[in-house]
């Protein structure tokens, strides 16, 4: 298949993923049909998460300012996509846990690690998985912010794609 086939599979995959997320986070934002704004479940529990994948909803204020950038960016495309979800790491109960990179290192996946990740996603990768992480340099300092602090609410769920022995 040619490179050019490739990327408008690629593409077309990305689109279809992205504008199923959209919705999914429009549906689980407004609480759902008869669900008043004070009903609505404030755990970081996942709503609606099963092994089929789904977008985490979290209480933290700012984690859920991080998870309509998640959604937006097309994260979920990648890292909570039960398609492909053990090609990419989970992010669900990342924050905190060792990880081991690629070039043989440990690192704690800790608010500056997250936020090197997301900007340079190629200097440290973990282990078991190509550098395809697009650079999110584009992001302001706040987004990047909200999106650490979705990735730090999500640290007691439990991940649903990981590789074998990836974060024992």
């Amino acid at each position: 298949m040619s490179m050019d086939k490739r990327y408008g599979l690629l593409m077309g995959l990305w689109a279809c993923c992205f504008i199923l997320t959209a919705c999914a986070g429009k549906e689980s934002q407004s609480g759902g049909e008869g669900t008043s704004a004070s009903e609505t479940p404030t755990t970081t529990e996942t709503k609606g998460t099963s092994a089929k994948g789904g977008v985490p909803d979290v209480s933290d204020p700012e984690g859920k300012k991080g998870r309509i950038v998640f959604v937006r960016e097309g994260c979920t495309t990648c890292h909570f996509n039960p398609s492909v979800g053990k090609d990419y790491p989970d992010l669900r109960g990342l924050y905190g846990k060792k990880v081991k990179l690629k070039n043989g290192t440990e690192v704690i996946a800790d608010e500056d690690y997250i936020r090197r990740s997301i900007r340079f996603p190629a200097k440290e990768v973990v282990a078991g998985y190509e550098p395809t992480m697009p650079n999110y340099a584009h992001l302001s300092e706040e987004q990047v912010g909200q999106l650490v602090a979705y990735i730090r609410a999500m640290k007691d769920l439990e991940p649903q794609f990981l590789k074998e022995g990836e974060r024992e």
